[in-house]
């Protein structure tokens, strides 16, 4: 296995935060019920969208209560693979040259290993949660606020 594989596997972890961070975004607006929320919202980190999504999905009056814990299940899910996706984009990886031999770093101090399917297989998994978490939230806020909301930001001419 070489390095050049860890390198893709971390790509579709980028691209499926995108996917995430976008569908945050939108769920942000659907939920303030504005296409100006977008003016608010293209400041804030995934942490924060999401942190402020659960929020306003807690007080939100025209969800009901099912609508609105499936809203927040998907939040703490969002939440979860989101501080996975940091880990393994901020924390752990410097590919060397040769491509076999990653540092891991982790609390200042590194050390090295090879490699492996494993790894690599551990990476891919990752990148599927997160989609899945995307997935799961768009899912839930069309249920809850009607698939049309989620179109809520694009009124303001947000591109994809």
């Amino acid at each position: 296995m070489d390095a050049s594989d860890l390198q893709r596997a971390i790509g579709r972890v980028v691209l499926e935060a995108a996917y995430l961070e976008r569908v945050l975004r939108m769920a942000f607006s659907a939920l303030m019920g504005s296409k100006y929320a977008a003016v608010v919202d293209n400041r804030l980190m995934a942490s924060a969208l999401i942190e402020d999504c659960r929020r306003i999905a807690e007080v939100h009056s025209g969800v009901s209560a099912a609508e609105r814990e499936a809203l927040i299940t998907s939040l703490r899910q969002c939440e979860l693979v989101n501080h996975a996706r940091n880990r393994a984009i901020h924390d752990d990886w410097a590919c060397r040259p040769g491509n076999v031999v990653v540092t891991l770093q982790s609390g200042g101090s590194s050390h090295e290993v090879t490699v492996t399917a494993q790894t690599v297989s551990e990476v891919d998994e990752l990148a599927d949660r997160i989609g899945s978490a995307a997935d799961q939230l768009a899912a839930a806020v069309a249920a809850a606020l009607g698939p049309d909301n989620l179109r809520t930001a694009d009124q303001q001419g947000r591109g994809s």
